[in-house]
């Protein structure tokens, strides 16, 4: 009986564990790089690097800020969920999901070393992404994973060849002309 619960179970959850190691592997690091190219701006330019040179403690302040600020809109997707309002629920809830892991990943990368001097969380670091990488690897090597990313392999490559992918050249080569000629050209 408990194998056969086993059997039933194992391929929704590592269908799950696929799709977010999906986010993980393809939404961080390009949000970390849009996040670093915003950070090119003057403003945010002096931001971050008073952020990379703050002490320890205060890094892990900002750190935590994120999160901490972007919580009650996540209460409100669910909020929004639980009152009959699916879609302005899940946009809410994943727009701030977005932005949250674009900034925590940005900030991450500007206080990583400041965040290792800090005992426990060097050492819950080392401890998250050795499960991390156990997980992956054992994923990695499961079946069902291996066909769930195939299949969003073809979904992404489809996403950049397809329709969508030729909608976006062809605005861009729009918006292009239209500045040389200093006027919206498609009107």
């Amino acid at each position: 009986m408990e194998s056969k619960l086993k059997r039933l179970l194992t391929p929704p959850f590592i269908i799950l564990a696929a799709f977010l190691l999906w986010f993980w592997e393809w939404l961080w690091e390009p949000l970390e790089s849009i996040m670093a190219k915003i950070g090119q701006w003057p403003v945010l330019r002096l931001a971050e690097a008073w952020i990379s040179r703050a002490p320890r403690y205060l890094a892990l302040v900002c750190f935590v800020i994120p999160g901490a600020v972007l919580l009650p809109f996540k209460l409100l997707g669910l909020y929004f969920l639980g009152h009959g309002a699916p879609l302005l629920g899940v946009g809410t809830f994943l727009a701030a999901k977005v932005v949250g892991t674009a900034l925590v990943a940005r900030i991450f990368a500007l206080t990583k070393p400041q965040l290792m001097e800090i005992g426990w969380f060097a050492r819950t670091y080392a401890v998250v992404v050795r499960f991390k990488n156990y997980v992956f690897e054992t994923l990695h090597q499961h079946p069902v994973y291996q066909q769930t990313r195939a299949f969003l392999m073809v979904l992404r490559r489809g996403v950049r060849s397809g329709l969508l992918a030729h909608s976006l050249r062809r605005w861009k080569a729009v918006y292009r002309l239209s500045r040389r000629r200093g006027r919206l050209t498609c009107f």
